[in-house]
């Protein structure tokens, strides 16, 4: 098979896509990454990952919703360049249609079933757990570095759900032990639609940080690896709270407008 050259930005993010963001809070772009890009990208995050050895979500360490490297873009020169690729950056501006900075980028792994005992990914949005305000238009980028079928453990998606109001969206947490389950939340959840989303390797699905989503335990031999890069309004704000480890330095209110944080 030829490999695939990286498209531009003009050729994966179409009219439709950016309707269909708007409406759903989600959209999957296709091919984002040449064959070439998702390679090195992926060798870069199975290196980071032994080297650092991973990080657990989940029970313990048998059982394991995600293994993860955090800030991994301040950590291996190829996951910078990912952080910062054109094609993936000027897509995550146009869906947000406001000027955008990294904030965070992790490597994410579920292994696959015959090392651990693989757990789904908890129902959640990813507003509750950013210690930031002002992140109306903060989004994620899910890159794919292998094929992710539904077996796998895929994302999937409520439609719609970042457009939910307020007194439905647990918009921050200080703590874990905050944590409350969405159907105590927002009690019409269980009766919104899914939508899930299988991935090929290159392509990159973008979701607002207030779209509800979760993913299935990988229930094949081979390992899921993905990276999660958010990108948060370029005039975002610290407020402390769960994920504020690599900015607890800073005092609430402040920017985050030094070099850990570039525009892009």
């Amino acid at each position: 098979m030829a490999a695939r050259n990286a498209p531009t930005t003009v050729d994966v993010l179409t009219d439709e896509a950016h309707r269909y963001y708007r409406e759903n809070g989600f959209v999957r772009i296709p091919q984002v990454l040449s064959t070439s890009e998702t390679e090195r990208f992926r060798a870069a995050s199975e290196e980071l990952m032994a080297q650092h050895g991973p990080e657990i979500w989940g029970a313990g360490e048998d059982e394991v919703q995600v293994h993860f490297v955090a800030q991994a873009w301040l950590k291996h020169e190829a996951l910078r360049d990912l952080a910062l690729h054109p094609v993936v950056t000027q897509i995550a501006k146009r869906l947000a249609g406001a000027p955008l900075r990294v904030y965070s980028t992790d490597v994410l792994l579920k292994p696959g079933q015959k090392d651990l005992n693989t757990l789904p990914t908890l129902v959640h949005d990813d507003e509750t757990g950013l210690p930031l305000d002002g992140i109306d238009r903060t989004l994620t980028a899910w890159v794919a570095l292998v094929d992710v079928p539904v077996e796998r453990g895929c994302l999937s998606y409520v439609p719609g759900s970042h457009l939910r109001d307020a007194a439905h969206r647990q918009t921050h947490m200080t703590s874990f032990a905050e944590h409350r389950p969405i159907e105590d939340i927002w009690p019409d959840y269980g009766w919104q639609p899914r939508i899930t989303v299988p991935l090929k390797a290159g392509d990159v699905a973008f979701h607002h940080c207030r779209t509800v989503h979760m993913a299935g335990p990988n229930r094949t031999d081979s390992p899921r690896m993905g990276h999660g890069i958010v990108y948060m309004d370029a005039e975002a704000t610290y407020r402390p709270g769960t994920e504020d480890a690599h900015i607890s330095h800073m005092a609430p209110g402040d920017r985050l407008d030094n070099e850990k944080f570039p525009l892009v």
